[in-house]
Formats: structure tokens, C-alpha cells, sequence
């Protein structure tokens, strides 16, 4: 556990020196009629074409921008009408209600089928992870001051559960479930590949209640009473093995998402109309500089309402040796991309190149009207 811990936090670091991309450079953009892409996709996002069935979500007429740093300010090559239509993808990787016509709905289920390569020598593994969102009563346990396990209470939470099935897998043999109990409602915990809310009594503004692991049978169940306002000593009991059993298949979930998937040209993205076909380019004095492009692909369908898709790409490029590669389709409206396929390379330390390669794709997802 001490290892697992470890090796997130040094992903982590590795991310905050490398996402800063430096300050005081230069860019442009390009807003042609048509982009053309190079790069075609292995595996494409099922699309639906748009119909008089269902309901298709519209793009707000308006949208506010504050006004860039002189540092960063963009001077356009070539310029195009505004066009009538707006689309922004304003909360990319952050859990926000999806507007559709003035309604607000919320993911309550999605499956996505996830590739990660962790390094050039290493088999590519692969998963299929379920995550669910649901209320949910529990039993919460505690324990006394001679550390004999006590009975709390049964309390109302709200349950986010994770199934990672193995297609290729590391040491994984059968799925893995595991749930985590909140006070309240988790927000971005319901994006990461598997939650890791329980490792703190506290997880930003929402109290973890415990969390339960399920694998070939045997059970990991942790609960702290606290969380529920009670002064029992948190509770943990059964196989403490299994996290170490998995270590090798849930860093690789980590590695790659962390380091593949939550890249910076996100943000840049969300300030754009993505309905109109651009590219642009960043680079600063330091070595340091950005690429990409977007146009508009087409439309998909969740729970009976169709959603415009755009597809994009980037690369970058920088003097510490980290480098990135991608491709992407994301519905605006969602806040999670639809399909994602990327590289990280960074410096590991022993100074040679490290490339990660990470994959996936939303295969489901189900909306429900906000309560």
C-alpha cells in the first residue's frame, strides 16, 4: 500500500511540473472553412444522424469570454463570420449538469472501454469500467477504544460504484467492484477510473463514509463514523490483500489517465465555438509550444437525446523532454470526452524517455432529469 501510495503521488508531481507550459509566448489561430486530419481513428464513436425522433440539444446564442493576457493574446491568421450557432465546451473534466433546452440532466451510469500501454516494452492491457451513481443505504461500523468492531447505524449515501473488468489484464483475473459512500453528491469523483475518495476522512467538501472492495469473493470493507457525525474509531475489516494483489492493474488505470488523459489542451478548448472548424499554435521562449485543431463531426444519442460531436486533435512539445500526441471527440454539452487516443512521453529518473499510451472510449451512457 506504502508503494501504491507513493507511486500516484510521484504521478502527480511529475503532471503539475510538466502541465505548466510556461508564460509570455506567442500564438494563432485559424478558423478555415474546412480542416482536414491526418490522423484516422483505429475504433469510431457511434454516431446517429440527426432525426425528427428524440430530442437534440441546442447550442446556446450567446457566450462570454474575459478578455486574455497580453501574454497569451491570439492574433488570427484569417477570420470567418460569427457564425449563427454557438457551441463551448465550458466544463471539460469537471462534473457539471448537462443543460439540454433549458432541462438539466445527470449521468448516472456510462461504461467506458479503456487501453493503456504503461511504457514502450510493456503489453498493451486493456478494461472495461462501469461506474454507476445511486443512493443507497449502509450499515457503517466502528470500533471502541479496545478495538472490538461496533454497530453505528444504517444511513442514506450516495453510492459510487466501479466495475473494472479485465479484457487484458496484469494480474486482474475477474472483475473488480468497488464502492465508495458519500455524504453527498461526489461530483468529479464519478470521473476518475476508479475513486480514491476513501483515503482521507474528507475529500474536498464531501465526507467519505467507507468504501467496499469485491474480488473473486473475498471482501475489503472500510467505514468511518465520523463521516456520519458519530466518535467511533473508523472501521476496517477483510482481505487487506486485494489492493495489493492489483497494484500493478489500478496504477495502470492511473498512469494512463492522469498522464494521458487529463491534458492541458482541455482548457484551451473550452473557450472556443467549437462548432466552427480551427486551429491554432502556442509557443513561448523556453521550448515549449502547442498545436491543434477541431471541426464539427456529426451527432450522437444517450437516453433518446442527440448531442453535437467534435473531434480535435493536439500535440506538444517541450525542452524538460515531455511531449504529447492526441486525438479526441468530445460532445460539449458532456462533460467527459467521448473518445480519447493519446501519448505522454516525459524523462523517468534514471534520464531516458518514457512513453505512455492510454485509450478510451464511451461505449454507454445514461442521463436522468436533476432532482
Amino acid at each position: 500500500m506504502k508503494k501504491f501510495a507513493l507511486a500516484l503521488l510521484l504521478v502527480a508531481v511529475v503532471l503539475l511540473a510538466s502541465g505548466c507550459t510556461g508564460s509570455g509566448g506567442t500564438s494563432s489561430s485559424e478558423t478555415p472553412e474546412t480542416t482536414s486530419h491526418s490522423q484516422g481513428w483505429e475504433s469510431s464513436t457511434s454516431q446517429t444522424p440527426t432525426s425528427s425522433q428524440g430530442t437534440t440539444e441546442t447550442p446556446s446564442e450567446t457566450h462570454s469570454t474575459s478578455s486574455p493576457t497580453p501574454s497569451q493574446t491570439e492574433t488570427p491568421t484569417s477570420t470567418t463570420p460569427t457564425p449563427s450557432e454557438e457551441l463551448y465546451w465550458t466544463n471539460p473534466w469537471e462534473y457539471s449538469p448537462i443543460d439540454v433546452n433549458g432541462e438539466k440532466y445527470v449521468i448516472t451510469h456510462y461504461v467506458v472501454l479503456y487501453k493503456v500501454r504503461p511504457n514502450e516494452t510493456s503489453p498493451l492491457y486493456e478494461y472495461r469500467i462501469e461506474k454507476t451513481e445511486r443512493k443507497a443505504n449502509i450499515t457503517v461500523y466502528g470500533m471502541d477504544f479496545s478495538g472490538s468492531k461496533v454497530e453505528v447505524g444504517t444511513f442514506e449515501v450516495y453510492e459510487y460504484e466501479t466495475v473494472i473488468t479485465p479484457v487484458k489484464a496484469a494480474a486482474m483475473e475477474e472483475p473488480l467492484t468497488i464502492k465508495v459512500w458519500y455524504t453527498t453528491r461526489a461530483s468529479d469523483a464519478f470521473i476518475y477510473p476508479w475513486d480514491m475518495g476513501w483515503a482521507s476522512a474528507n475529500y474536498g467538501e464531501n465526507q467519505v463514509v467507507g468504501f467496499e472492495m469485491d474480488y473473486q469473493g473475498r471482501q475489503l470493507l472500510y467505514t468511518n463514523p465520523m463521516a456520519v457525525g458519530k466518535s467511533a474509531i473508523p472501521y476496517m475489516g477483510g482481505d487487506q490483500n486485494i489492493m495489493d494483489e492489483l497494484n500493478t492493474d489500478l496504477m495502470n488505470l492511473y498512469y494512463g489517465w492522469f498522464a494521458v488523459l487529463h491534458v492541458g489542451i482541455w482548457a484551451d478548448w473550452s473557450g472556443r465555438n467549437l462548432l466552427v472548424p480551427q486551429s491554432g499554435t502556442w509557443s513561448d521562449f523556453f521550448g515549449h509550444a502547442w498545436s491543434w485543431d477541431t471541426k464539427p463531426d456529426g451527432t450522437v444519442e444517450f437516453s433518446g437525446i442527440k448531442f453535437r460531436v467534435v473531434e480535435g486533435t493536439w500535440s506538444y512539445t517541450g525542452v524538460e523532454g515531455v511531449s504529447m500526441t492526441g486525438k479526441a471527440r468530445v460532445a460539449p454539452k458532456i462533460f467527459i470526452p467521448l473518445e480519447v487516443d493519446g501519448h505522454f512521453t516525459s524523462i523517468d529518473e534514471n534520464g531516458n524517455p518514457l512513453t505512455i499510451y492510454g485509450y478510451f472510449k464511451v461505449e454507454e451512457l445514461d442521463l436522468a432529469k436533476a432532482s
